[in-house]
């Protein structure tokens, strides 16, 4: 009986490690997003071009600009590796710029509206 316990609180010990270990790490990319800013719009990265999506979701006058973006050589700031704008006309914009984001550096995505406010800026992840 105590064996028995024993056998499955390591189970669940190392299940529960695993999981922790998981969620810490940056994901890979594929299809990263949507990233939502509110019900104002969305920015998600394509993993078939290297190249992100944008699009405005609201008729408010104001536009939103998606980022994939990477910290800098020393991890001291963000550089932005593709804009893209959307806004005033019906649709998505995707950008076209010919990045290839293969390797070890970590990116993430930002998506920003034109009116007021933050930026919503998603997990960091790496490409496949």
């Amino acid at each position: 009986m105590i064996k028995r316990t024993l056998s499955r609180l390591a189970v669940t010990g190392a299940a529960v490690a695993l999981v922790g270990l998981t969620a810490a790490s940056p994901a890979l990319a594929g299809n990263e997003g949507p990233l939502w800013y509110g019900d104002r719009g969305t920015v998600t990265f394509n993993d078939d071009g290297d190249d992100i999506t944008v699009c405005d979701k609201r008729a408010d006058g104001y536009g939103v600009t998606g980022y994939l973006e990477r910290l800098n050589s020393n991890g001291t700031g963000l550089v932005y590796v593709i804009k893209e704008d959307d806004g005033g006309d019906s649709g998505c914009d995707r950008s076209n710029n010919g990045y290839d984001m293969i390797g070890n550096i970590s990116h993430g995505l930002a998506v920003c509206w034109h009116g007021t406010g933050s930026c919503v800026r998603s997990n960091w992840y790496f490409d496949e």
